[in-house]
């Protein structure tokens, strides 16, 4: 029903893929700016490599953010297995992390006590001037705001050890945090301890049936009728992409029918119009129907399709990894 991939800019557009996903995206603290231990003061967390028995904490850890997120990669315990294991594997341990396939190293964040708060991916090889966090998560009872400083610290510590990557001359100047559009961490760098910003690139998504898809999510535009003020709607809405198109019919707030329509090459008779591909930036919570009208003057909505639209289709942001998660 969806392909997702990444690759350079324009091109897949030709092949019916359109950007629709947030992809990567950081911001990095520099080195300078971490804050050093109070004298005497024990460092409240620490860092250990993860093992097998600690994939429960690890998924469990990972999906806490699942809600916030439209689009998700489900993990299993064999994707942590492969990771914490695959560090153990002869062929690699013998060799330079630089050289290695695996591109991050998975730690576990406990308290004095030895109890698990959180995880974090590290980069096991270092690429331009930052030591890279892939992922990081805490428990709830955790304070991210008193755990930061720390964290910062053992980060450095780690980063000290880290290879570059072939051909890497440049100085190591920060930590980056390549944890997508939003993070707690960017809330509390603020704008005076950050280094530098990057804005996520974007996956390209393609849907070569988008009116089987719409059927396939049909129990979520319902749950979202439910939780409008559309509450039980009957009614159609029709969707031109002027070269082809999509008709949808609900009944007491259940959809019904989710059909290919055409309509008249120079007439408007859909409730709403988008051109080629540019409909999947609404479907999959990319951008609201009001930005793609402000981008797009070809993309349109009658007063009362704009009102169903934005009930069915709302902005909401997605973190999603690649398969490899690395």
């Amino acid at each position: 029903l969806v392909q997702a991939i990444t690759g350079i800019r324009y091109f897949y557009r030709q092949f019916g893929y359109e950007y629709a996903l947030d992809l990567g995206g950081y911001r990095s603290a520099p080195l300078t700016s971490i804050p050093a231990k109070e004298a005497n003061e024990p460092e409240p967390y620490s860092l250990r490599l993860a093992m097998l028995d600690d994939i429960p904490d690890l998924q469990e850890l990972y999906n806490q953010r699942r809600s916030a997120s439209l689009i998700w990669h489900e993990t299993d315990d064999a994707f942590w297995r492969y990771h914490i294991t695959g560090w153990a594997d002869p062929a690699v341990r013998t060799r330079d992390p630089a050289q290695v396939g695996l591109q991050g190293k998975l730690y576990m964040i406990v308290e004095q006590q030895g109890k698990t708060c959180g995880y974090v991916w590290l980069a096991a090889k270092r690429w331009g001037r930052s030591q890279f966090v892939l992922a990081l998560e805490l428990y709830p009872h955790i304070n991210w705001q008193k755990a930061l400083p720390c964290l910062l610290r053992l980060f450095r510590k780690v980063g000290e050890q880290t290879p570059p990557v072939a051909g890497n001359s440049k100085p190591w100047l920060d930590i980056g945090f390549e944890l997508g559009r939003t993070h707690p961490v960017y809330a509390l760098l603020g704008d005076n301890l950050v280094a530098g910003s990057s804005a996520p690139y974007a996956w390209y998504v393609r849907v070569p049936d988008v009116p089987a898809f719409i059927r396939h999510i049909a129990p979520v535009l319902a749950e979202r009728l439910a939780a409008s003020i559309l509450v039980g709607y009957s009614g159609q809405l029709t969707l031109d992409f002027y070269r082809s198109g999509v008709r949808l019919h609900f009944a007491q707030g259940q959809l019904k029918t989710a059909e290919p329509w055409r309509g008249s090459a120079h007439a408007d008779e859909g409730d709403a119009g988008f051109p080629p591909l540019v409909f999947l930036q609404l479907l999959f919570g990319y951008r609201s129907l009001a930005e793609l009208n402000e981008f797009f003057p070809d993309v349109w909505a009658s007063n009362e399709a704009k009102l169903l639209i934005d009930i069915l289709f709302p902005k909401q942001p997605s973190t999603v990894y690649a398969l490899t998660f690395t």
